[in-house]
């Protein structure tokens, strides 16, 4: 079970950034941590659950230099979330270098002919208990690698804890968070640390088992901390999918150069502190018209109005309370109704106003005007003639 479920949290990392990372870059963070953890998780499976020896010499110590990165990665995305930035400073760099020193130690082993990994492969499944005396690192055996970065990793998420009190206790006068998004984040943040807490608690008391007594024993009286590992892992999965809502971050007022102009929204919806941004995208879309050029994206109103894309993406979703995609479309159906009536079709067919609209194709075109104004546009045309 361990096995599949690291697999299937690797692709979900994997899609989940490759669908947002542009609206959210701290989105990187977030899928290291998964891909990561989800790699020491496969490496321990084929160590002490597997007989192939194929997989143990490709799995076996190659990403341990990585693991160091877990807690860096982590604090990334937590900090920077609260922050509502995406950047890291030159200072942030110093978070690299126990995986540097880590990787530097082990490159004598990478280098080496795959024919010895694949005999330490052979020694490992003969005797689990063999790790102890292979040498892996210049300048640690195993066992204190996975003391190492257990606790360094412990650390990191004891930081993060101590972020997200102090944020808690600042949220409270501070009117720059959109509240009901920050509990939202906030919430995600808590599971995912408990969740990391459980799973680093569970490697760690495997390991030390392990290193004090027989690893084949320990590996034998572990199955509740696999079983738990699995859980653990299906609990961050599907929290993301589940609740997509964690995943725009924490949008944050920068600043109050918007235009305000009145709207049909919600009252509450003006209280939130990027209202006066949802108004200044809705005015930008109208004045401007991107919509109408084929290619147009979201990633286009962030670099014209010069805001993070993430900021964009919750206006529309939250404050204005639609999908981009729908927006759009329904901007563009607007957009060739005003041509219609205008008796552009004199000069143009029902098709060149579709792509003057935005429209790459026909069938598109057809679809979107029928799902919005009920009827497709040849009969809008003829309602308009008689």
């Amino acid at each position: 079970m361990l096995l599949y479920i690291s697999i299937f949290t690797i692709a979900i990392s994997i899609i989940l950034f490759y669908y947002n990372w542009r609206a959210n870059k701290n989105i990187l963070y977030l899928s290291s941590v998964f891909i990561l953890i989800s790699l020491f998780g496969i490496g321990h499976y084929f160590m002490a659950l597997s007989d192939s020896r194929f997989w143990l010499a490709v799995f076996y110590n190659h990403f341990s230099p990585f693991m160091f990165l877990i807690g860096p990665f982590l604090y990334f995305y937590i900090r920077n979330t609260l922050k509502d930035q995406n950047t890291l400073t030159k200072k942030d760099w110093i978070h690299f270098i126990p995986a540097t020193i880590a990787l530097i130690g082990t490159i004598p082993y990478i280098i080496q002919p795959f024919e010895n990994k694949l005999a330490i492969a052979d020694q490992i499944i003969r005797n689990l208990d063999a790790f102890k005396k292979i040498e892996v690192n210049l300048f640690y055996d195993m066992g204190e690698s996975f003391v190492l970065r257990c606790l360094l990793t412990l650390v990191y998420l004891i930081y993060c804890a101590h972020l997200l009190f102090k944020s808690y206790t600042k949220q409270q006068n501070e009117k720059q968070y959109p509240k009901k998004q920050f509990l939202i984040v906030y919430r995600w943040f808590v599971v995912l640390l408990t969740c990391l807490l459980l799973l680093l608690s569970s490697f760690i008391i495997l390991t030390l088992n392990a290193i004090d007594s027989s690893a084949s024993r320990t590996i034998k009286e572990g199955n509740v901390w696999y079983v738990l590992s699995g859980l653990i892992y299906c609990i961050m999965s599907l929290s993301v999918l589940l609740f997509p809502e964690i995943l725009y971050g924490i949008p944050r007022k920068k600043t109050p150069k918007y235009h305000k102009k009145k709207a049909k929204l919600k009252t509450n919806m003006m209280e939130d502190p990027l209202f006066d941004l949802s108004l200044s995208i809705q005015k930008y879309l109208l004045e401007k018209k991107p919509f109408l050029q084929a290619d147009f994206d979201i990633s286009d109103i962030a670099l014209d109005l010069n805001i993070p894309q993430n900021q964009v993406s919750y206006c529309i979703s939250y404050i204005m309370e639609t999908k981009f995609s729908k927006l759009k479309s329904d901007l563009r159906v607007q957009h060739a109704v005003e041509l219609l009536k205008k008796g552009t079709n004199s000069k143009l067919t029902i098709e060149a106003i579709g792509k003057q609209s935005g429209f790459k194709t026909r069938s598109y075109f057809y679809t979107a005007f029928k799902k919005e104004m009920g009827i497709t546009p040849s009969e809008y045309l003829q309602n308009l003639n008689h």
